[in-house]
């Protein structure tokens, strides 16, 4: 028996969430007060420079920080059956530390995220790049800003606008692609309101890969604040081996 069980720890099936750029693990609290209820481990991950550990960003962050942040997270709890979940930018962060953490895994989730289903990241653009250079190899956030009728009020989305920091450019210009087993379960979730979207790419290739679940949902990039109760049910049931549960195909 493992200290962990012995201390009444759970750590089979467990859900280690992995947030995106910019923002931080409070970006999956509505997720979080969804999924406790059941009874497995839920961990987010506060990558280096954001959440709680925004006092540590700077140009020096890269995106082997943010994947030796996720498998610390797993092997510090001695997870297992992990179900291993990224929302935009933590779909690289996930992907990258797939190698790392595979023996530990048992399903992967990408929310309206970089997904390794192509076989290079599209060029960034001139303006993209030249914010970059004008914030000293800081990304500042831009893009996916809130609107109230997302977040519900003025009051939630300064709350929200508040806790945003920077991104390290580094992070976007590491390698992170690689190729993902058929037989490990694999789901794809598309923000349909969002378009143009950057992760559209990624929706089209995954609709129609058979060892890929695909789901959309009529939300913007937010999703995991506007529409939690959804988001957390295919979470939830992207681990094929939980009772109850089956893998979704549409």
């Amino acid at each position: 028996m493992t200290a962990s069980a012995e201390l009444g720890v759970p750590r089979d099936h467990a859900i280690v969430l992995v947030h995106g750029a910019w923002v931080g693990e409070w970006s999956w609290l509505p997720i979080i007060d969804r999924l406790i209820p059941t009874g497995r481990a839920v961990h987010a991950v506060s990558l280096t420079g954001h959440g709680t550990r925004r006092h540590q960003g700077g140009p020096h962050v890269t995106l082997a920080d943010h994947v030796e942040d996720v498998v610390a997270t797993v092997e510090t709890f001695d997870l297992r059956s992990v179900t291993l979940v990224g929302h935009s930018y933590g779909g690289r962060v996930i992907t990258a530390a797939y190698e790392r953490l595979a023996d530990r895994l048992t399903a992967m989730v990408y929310l309206d995220a970089h997904t390794p289903v192509v076989t290079e990241d599209p060029p960034q653009s001139p303006e993209r790049l030249a914010a970059v250079a004008a914030n000293g190899g800081m990304l500042p956030f831009s893009e996916y800003h809130p609107t109230v009728d997302v977040l519900g009020s003025q009051d939630a989305v300064d709350w929200f606008m508040a806790r945003t920091a920077p991104q390290s450019f580094a992070c976007f210009s590491a390698p992170w692609l690689t190729q993902l087993p058929a037989e490990l379960s694999k789901t794809f979730v598309y923000a349909l309101d969002n378009e143009p979207s950057r992760f559209r790419t990624y929706a089209e290739i995954c609709r129609e890969r058979a060892d890929w679940a695909y789901r959309e949902l009529d939300a913007t990039h937010w999703l995991i604040i506007s529409h939690a109760d959804a988001v957390a049910e295919i979470i939830e049931a992207a681990d094929p081996s939980v009772d109850g549960h089956e893998e979704i195909h549409i």
